[in-house]
């Protein structure tokens, strides 16, 4: 069913809503910048993130911090700097919610470019000690589905790390780092979310594979794999496939789709299904095209995340939207809703229209199933926040704030 506003959503029978229990803390390194922080728990009892946009990188041992927002660089040369290292990477959580810390375990130097101009991480799992690392953007700017003014979310592919993040299957640092450095040129405008067209070689038409290279997802209609959570090294899956639900876009889109695997097949994209709906329920169909979204909710559904319960089996998910395209100085709100099925039907749980404050533009929420109590069903909710304003306002950064479901 489609909705118009996540509050036309029935209301969920068993969970009345989430009750915030503190204010927000953020991870203490000033330099630990960046966003999106898909993570998992992993089988060495870690957690592993991935990070969007980071602005610094490990060089011989040493940090290097490449800081737009100190002006005190030359724009167009700090901006031509900046899109070539900030992009993605692999990271360690350590310590506890009150006390973050961030460790680098791999800077993904191919894996470059600025926002929706470069590689933005959208999932992260561990299945049987194997970490899987989903991105998005692989082939640069593409117009989004919805709003001019949104970031795309498209061409996702799905890598390994048999060795917890040091090394990735396939590499493809020297063929992305190539793409870049082909495609994408040296511009003078530092924050034109909007119309990322000029900056590109090629027209984003013409961007459908590089040197025989596709992307596992082209498009958008998959375009931002979330991996579905369940528990540490996914030790509480209900079988032995691994699902993953995506929106089709990063920000403000419409449509959330949900793909599954078997276990052993994750990174082959012939063996991914689609939900497609029938008369008398919905069926897997092998064509990404021919596959229908499990919610709709207008203009309303950005990077999602979805974690399985199982002390109460259901599968929550949470969403979120900016009140302004792509803009967070406005605020965001935060859904969040469950289901006995990964595919629905989703009933509502809580919805906030401002869920921090105004000025920090929270997003992409995420649920560390690590720090999550099933018996009091309490945990942390991490999230990155304003990417504008980041000098003044300290959130574009990891930060965390405790909650507890309240049940009926």
């Amino acid at each position: 069913m489609k909705y118009e506003h996540p509050t036309q959503i029935p209301r969920s029978k068993t969970l009345r809503c989430i009750e915030w229990t503190g204010d927000r803390i953020r991870i203490a390194d000033p330099d630990a910048r960046g966003d999106t922080h898909p993570m998992t728990w992993a089988a060495d009892n870690e957690i592993y993130i991935g990070t969007g946009d980071p602005q610094y990188m490990m060089q011989n041992g040493k940090r290097v911090v490449v800081d737009y927002f100190s002006g005190n660089l030359d724009q167009a040369e700090q901006w031509y700097k900046f899109e070539r290292i900030t992009g993605s990477c692999v990271e360690k959580l350590t310590g506890t919610p009150e006390n973050m810390g961030l460790e680098r375990v791999n800077d993904l130097t191919g894996f470059v470019g600025w926002g929706g101009s470069g590689a933005k991480p959208t999932g992260m799992i561990s299945v049987n000690g194997v970490l899987y690392y989903a991105l998005q953007n692989l082939l640069g700017w593409k117009p989004p589905h919805f709003g001019s003014h949104c970031q795309h979310g498209s061409d996702a592919t799905i890598i390994s790390s048999r060795d917890f993040g040091k090394t990735w299957e396939p590499d493809l640092n020297q063929l992305l780092s190539s793409f870049n450095k082909e495609q994408l040129k040296k511009t003078n405008e530092a924050a034109h979310w909007a119309n990322r067209s000029p900056d590109w070689h090629t027209p984003y038409y013409e961007r459908t594979s590089y040197k025989g290279w596709t992307p596992m997802f082209p498009g958008d209609w998959f375009g931002g794999p979330s991996f579905i959570q369940f528990g540490k090294d996914n030790s509480t899956a209900v079988d032995n496939y691994v699902y993953a639900v995506s929106a089709d876009q990063f920000d403000n889109g419409t449509n959330l789709r949900l793909g599954r695997v078997r276990n052993d097949s994750i990174l082959d994209a012939g063996a991914w299904e689609f939900v497609t709906k029938e008369e008398d329920g919905f069926e897997w169909t092998k064509d990404l095209y021919s596959s229908d979204p499990v919610l709709e909710i207008t203009r309303h559904v950005s990077v999602p995340e979805m974690v399985y319960l199982p002390s109460i089996k259901k599968y929550l998910l949470v969403t979120w939207a900016f009140h302004k395209d792509f803009d967070p100085n406005d605020g965001s709100e935060l859904t969040v809703l469950e289901s006995d099925q990964p595919w629905g039907p989703f009933s509502l749980v809580h919805y906030d229209w401002i869920w921090y404050k105004e000025e920090a533009g929270c997003y992409c929420p995420r649920l560390p199933l690590k720090w999550f109590d099933e018996q009091t069903l309490s945990g942390w909710i991490e999230f990155a926040g304003n990417y504008l304003r980041s000098k003044d306002l300290p959130y574009y950064a990891p930060q965390v704030r405790p909650f507890k479901l309240i049940t009926r």
